[in-house]
């Protein structure tokens, strides 16, 4: 790879003109034996795939200064055009989507946004043989079906009898792209399928059902609602309003986006986090993925705009 720092690991891939080549060293590589490779090595694959087959090479340093002068400058460089042909590269995706989808990383699935990538559970090496102790790891990218950002997780010896790349590396990735995720404003409009149509309706996001629908109800804008909801939120549909149901679940962080500061301090302090804001108007972003396991949360910030 031509990496920025000194030390960087060398791939070893056997062949069969290897001493050590046998007759079960294809399938064993299959599954990662046999074999070495850093977690950058892996990582850059992971991001050619994302990436439509192209290979970058990973740098971390852009430019040298001293005070205001630029010094040097460094660009990154296409390593492999294409990796693979276009079939293969479709076929990989889809695979990796599945894992996460419905394999050994279901528990890491968003309802919000696709990941893609795979679990990896491999042993020790010590003396030239394998021992009981384990990395376990996590490879992927994200959002999988316009893909912006990779990752690799890599645990070493993780105790007790929580040993699997599903079990240690995923949920720390998953923490990870949840908050690269609420952060990124490029990734998600949180107000989706909600335009407001200039002079015809009001500014109607989110919030308690009996109080937006007496508004709309009052000013003469019809609306409905399919599922009985306490708090909702609002997509134009014509000349009417449609309410979704917002999931208030004690075990999720609700999705407060379009919520007036009085509604989404309720919903939320009502969940034991403390919150703080910044702004005025309504909440437009908020520090803790929707969905996110409230256990896994102890603050949001909001900001309002």
């Amino acid at each position: 790879l031509g990496f920025q720092l000194i030390g960087e690991g060398k791939p070893y891939i056997k062949s069969p003109a290897d001493s050590s080549w046998s007759g079960i060293s294809l399938p064993w590589m299959s599954h990662g034996y046999e074999l070495t490779m850093t977690p950058l090595h892996t990582l850059t694959l992971y991001n050619a795939i994302a990436n439509n087959g192209r290979m970058i090479q990973p740098i971390l340093v852009k430019s040298v200064m001293s005070t205001d002068k630029t010094i040097k400058t460094f660009e990154t460089r296409v390593i492999n055009k294409k990796i693979c042909s276009q079939i293969t590269l479709n076929k990989v995706r889809e695979m990796l989507e599945g894992v996460v989808e419905r394999g050994t990383a279901q528990n890491i699935n968003d309802s919000y946004y696709k990941i893609a990538g795979k679990t990896g559970t491999a042993k020790h090496v010590k003396n030239g043989r394998y021992i009981n102790k384990y990395y376990t790891s996590f490879a992927g990218y994200f959002p999988a079906d316009n893909p912006k950002y990779s990752c690799i997780v890599v645990i070493d010896n993780p105790k007790k009898f929580r040993i699997y790349g599903s079990d240690v590396s995923a949920p720390v990735f998953k923490n990870i792209a949840d908050k690269i995720y609420a952060l990124d404003v490029e990734l998600n409009d949180p107000f989706e399928g909600q335009e407001v149509v200039e002079g015809v309706f009001p500014v109607i996001r989110a919030g308690e059902h009996e109080d937006l629908s007496l508004i709309c109800n009052t000013i003469g804008i019809s609306n409905h609602l399919d599922e009985d909801s306490e708090w909702v939120k609002a997509k134009i549909n014509n000349n009417s309003i449609d309410w979704s149901k917002l999931d208030t679940k004690d075990t999720v962080v609700p999705d407060v986006r379009g919520m007036t500061l009085r509604d989404a301090l309720y919903l939320l302090e009502n969940k034991n986090l403390k919150v703080s804001y910044s702004g005025s108007g309504r909440v437009t972003q908020q520090s803790v993925l929707p969905g996110s396991n409230i256990n896994n949360a102890n603050e949001i910030n909001l900001t309002l705009g």
